[in-house]
């Protein structure tokens, strides 16, 4: 339980379907700096780098890591993996949770139950997404440097190289895999509730729920958010396009 645990969170200005996302406004603060605030909570994580890209115009980003003293890396906008490795290496990250900026509303207490049971495990991959059980903008991923490593050592397809994980969540003979629920197994609500932010209407639910529940406690959990959804219904109808339902 000693290893050193480092959080990555992927981030970059220039998103295809909502630039600029990562910066838009949830109470009086960019989307980004709230995620970085939830994340340091953590009981396990030691250091969050932000692992940007170097295009100028995500120096934006590393404005904000400085401002806030958080660690920034910068690394190929492309080769995803290749930035999440560097950037590993660099912070000397043993146990390295993957979270990607377009989930501003993650709870702490899910990237713990994360960590805490890829620790307690000889898994070399942890994740609660194979298959999901959280609602989409609650994704989670702890690996180990080496199997890192072997990931990008191995790794030759376009789409394992920008999604970092592909190879080893492909690989079950290679690596040792283990998936976690954190909600209750019995309701499903990943294909019923979308939280992730890649469109507009994906902000303007976030939106909603930052300004309903940041003033009462500024670090809402997941709970809080369904239990506000399951009384104001006819938000989920903003985003329900885009749902994907297995």
């Amino acid at each position: 339980m000693k290893k050193k645990v480092i959080c990555i969170i992927q981030a970059r200005v220039n998103s295809s379907r909502l630039p600029g996302k990562i910066l838009l406004n949830g109470c009086n603060k960019p989307l980004l700096i709230h995620l970085i605030e939830r994340l340091k909570k953590s009981k396990f994580i030691s250091n969050i780098i932000v692992a940007t890209t170097n295009n100028e115009l995500d120096n934006v980003i590393s404005t904000i890591c400085k401002q806030i003293q958080v660690g920034c890396f910068r690394g190929s906008e492309q080769d995803v993996l290749s930035r999440y490795f560097y950037c590993a290496k660099k912070f000397n990250g043993q146990t390295i949770v993957r979270i990607t900026s377009d989930c501003p509303l993650m709870d702490v207490n899910i990237v713990d139950k994360a960590i805490y049971t890829f620790l307690k495990s000889d898994a070399d991959y942890v994740s609660n997404i194979h298959p999901p059980s959280e609602p989409d903008g609650f994704n989670v991923e702890v690996f180990s440097f080496e199997s890192l490593k072997k990931s990008f050592n191995s790794s030759r397809k376009n789409y394992e190289r920008e999604h970092v994980t592909p190879y080893m969540s492909d690989n079950p003979k290679i690596f040792k895999l283990m998936n976690f629920s954190y909600l209750n197994k019995k309701k499903k609500y990943h294909d019923k509730i979308r939280l992730g932010l890649d469109y507009i209407e994906d902000y303007c639910l976030i939106f909603h729920i930052y300004q309903s529940l940041y003033k009462r406690n500024k670090f809402f959990k997941i709970e809080d958010i369904l239990n506000f959804l399951d009384k104001k219904k006819g938000l989920l109808m903003i985003n329900k396009k885009y749902l994907k339902v297995n």
